[in-house]
């Protein structure tokens, strides 16, 4: 109801300028909205990316130090 008001009160107000301003608000709201979300699910990404580039590096000095004994021997 409320989206319905404020439509009205934009068309009786100012016309249809009035409503061209409205819509590109509310469009502009809606692209920040599907931008943060984009930043959001990137950033979880990254995370995930982090902590297996971690186990990587730990699996890979773990091996490194085992192939290193096996020399010795």
């Amino acid at each position: 109801m409320t989206e319905t008001s404020i439509i009205a009160q934009l068309a009786t107000q100012f016309g249809a300028p009035g409503l061209l301003v409205g819509f590109m608000v509310w469009r502009e709201l809606l692209q920040r909205a599907d931008r943060k979300a984009e930043r959001e699910e990137d950033m979880l990404i990254r995370k995930e990316r982090a902590e297996a580039d971690k186990a990587l590096a730990s699996s890979l000095s773990a091996l490194t130090v085992t192939v290193q004994n096996m020399e010795r021997k």
